[in-house]
């Protein structure tokens, strides 16, 4: 066997509750508007000469996963002739039976996630099962492996567990405003998880003019909840 060295990440601590399960997968539903090339998986709607680009599967910064909110990716081109306001409460993930999943303003997302460990120089060797899913590249043993909870719960949360919302989750946030005719604005929105059983959802954006608060349009595009 190889000899192997750990390459930990630096991680902001937080001991409080355990990391949740994964979240509902969104993809762009059948009929939806494909987006340009970029990352994730994208798709678009214009409306009152507004374009949305919104996509799915594209955060990318620390944690490494997100579980506990669903982050969207938005691109707004403003090309019609009203300055449009940016509010979060504008924002939503509306189910056909009239569930509405909101935009979480980013300062106000709560929770911990847990950060994967970087990977190992290995050979032959297989992790102990209640670390699997911190080294999910990492085959688990399947024998007989104790598990000392008072010695983990004490230790492993303090290096493993990232309290939200991070500084990335911040910076990289669509920040409220408004957004002038000919402007373009890109960033991430935090979505409350669809429920596991509901089958598809519409990314919608409740467009008001900043000067008159009138509606000046609502933007749609559908997804799927896998």
């Amino acid at each position: 066997m190889r000899a192997w060295i750990p390459k930990f990440s630096v991680l902001v601590g937080a001991s409080i509750a355990a990391a949740c399960g994964a979240r509902p997968e969104l993809s762009p539903a059948p009929g939806a508007q494909p987006a340009p090339a970029g990352p994730g998986r994208g798709a678009m709607a214009t409306t009152a000469g507004v374009t949305v680009i919104a996509r799915t599967d594209a955060w990318s910064g620390v944690p490494r996963r997100l579980d506990d909110v669903t982050p969207v990716l938005v691109t707004i081109e403003n090309e019609g002739d009203s300055p449009i306001r940016l509010r979060y409460d504008r924002f939503a993930l509306l189910a056909p039976t009239g569930e509405r999943y909101a935009a979480i303003p980013p300062f106000d997302v709560r929770g911990t996630e847990v950060e994967p460990l970087s990977q190992y120089d290995l050979d032959g060797f297989y992790v102990a099962p209640h670390l699997a899913r911190y080294y999910p590249w990492l085959r688990p043993y399947r024998g007989y492996f104790p598990y000392d909870g008072l010695y983990y719960d004490t230790y492993y949360p303090q290096f493993l567990r990232i309290r939200l919302p991070t500084g990335d989750m911040i910076q990289k946030a669509l920040p409220e405003g408004v957004l002038s005719p000919g402007g373009r604005i890109t960033g991430f929105l935090y979505f409350e998880n669809p429920d596991g059983d509901t089958p598809r959802v519409n990314f919608t954006f409740e467009m008001v003019d900043a000067e008159s608060e009138r509606t000046v349009g609502v933007v749609a595009i559908p997804f799927i909840v896998d």
